[in-house]
């Protein structure tokens, strides 16, 4: 085997290591939501579960994306470990394909969630407080208002808090990305360094000149 420099993230951690990881972190996470997802489909195909057109396309679209994921992390947690430079190219194409998918929907839902004023959700959060609540409370009407305050200035919080979440899971999505496809430039310098180490030598030939009467001439001949 011909030693190839190993390259690095994180400073110090070789890239083989962090495929493996980020695989292993697939394969749970991506089987997680792929099995969560076509259990919300079994319900909703058998009646239990109602939901609106965009809902159902959207719960068809996370249950096989993350299939596809969880699948493709499984190669390339197969290729990490046995050096496949193919599983790990498919891999990493997989997961890049999976990152800007990600950000391209996170995008859509975060302008959703900004543009839309959100009285649906503030409704159901002062209903949940009110019910909560005896109404022949003197202070039932202060209460209200203070309930809406919370429930708006809630709502507000949480928005930015899913933004900041989406951010920092791209961010590792695409840094995941660098790391993959880091391994399979190694690969492909390891399996080119290979190949030239069992190359065969050049072959070369040594023509000696030819002389007229098969002698060799005297060139000292001519000296004092």
């Amino acid at each position: 085997m011909v030693y190839v420099r190993s390259r690095k993230f994180c400073c110090c951690l070789p890239v083989r290591f962090g495929v493996f990881c980020e695989a292993l972190i697939g394969i749970a996470v991506g089987g997680l939501f792929a099995v969560g997802g076509w259990l919300q489909i079994h319900s909703m195909l058998k009646g239990t579960l109602v939901l609106s057109h965009t809902q159902e396309i959207s719960l068809w679209c996370l249950a096989v994306s993350m299939t596809i994921f969880t699948l493709s992390s499984l190669l390339g947690f197969i290729g990490a470990i046995g050096r496949k430079h193919s599983l790990v190219s498919l891999y990493g194409g997989t997961i890049t394909f999976t990152t800007v998918l990600s950000i391209a929907t996170g995008i859509f839902f975060i302008w959703n969630l900004f543009h839309a004023g959100g009285e649906e959700q503030v409704k159901k959060c002062e209903q949940n407080a009110q019910n909560a609540q005896d109404p022949s409370d003197p202070n039932f009407q202060q209460s209200t208002t203070v309930d809406n305050w919370v429930c708006q200035t809630g709502f507000a919080t949480g928005r930015t808090v899913v933004v900041v979440v989406y951010v920092i899971f791209w961010l590792i999505q695409i840094y995941g990305c660098v790391i993959a496809f880091n391994y399979v430039s190694q690969l492909e310098e390891e399996e080119q360094a290979q190949f030239d180490h069992e190359k065969p030598a050049p072959q070369v030939t040594i023509v000696q000149p030819a002389y007229a009467f098969s002698e060799r001439p005297n060139y000292g001949s001519g000296r004092a």
